[in-house]
């Protein structure tokens, strides 16, 4: 049975764990950056098989008018069960007010549309350079 918690971020190592099998392309190397990543976060939510991360939502809402979903990562062996529907769900049902953005990766850019999501053809970004 899967549950699911908020609010706390999981242990580091779970997380990167996660992000390699997934695969979504993070800063796994950098253990000072992915602590920032959760320390800066205020929406975090996780899916559980008993104690094994299996699901991650990370994300930034001001709670009022604007949110940005950052991460979606779904372990492989749990994929199309409908875990990253359900997160993403309790991510956004709790802010009716706030209109949510994300950035997908290749490899989902048709799941989101699936699942009702709409394109957004207006943005812009300024790549990193570290």
């Amino acid at each position: 049975m899967i549950t699911y918690r908020s609010g706390q971020p999981p242990a580091l190592d779970a997380v990167i764990a996660l992000y390699q099998a997934a695969p979504l392309r993070r800063p796994v190397d950098d253990l000072p950056r992915i602590r920032q990543m959760f320390e800066r976060a205020n929406l975090i939510w996780t899916a559980w098989d008993g104690d094994r991360l299996v699901g991650l939502l990370r994300g930034w809402t001001d709670g009022a008018y604007h949110g940005y979903i950052c991460d979606l990562a779904v372990d492989p062996n749990y994929q199309k069960t409908g875990i990253g529907r359900e997160l993403l769900r309790r991510a956004t049902e709790g802010n009716p007010q706030v209109e949510f953005i994300l950035r997908a990766a290749v490899t989902a850019t048709d799941y989101y549309a699936h699942i009702g999501w709409q394109r957004v053809e207006n943005g812009w970004f300024q790549p990193r350079t570290a």
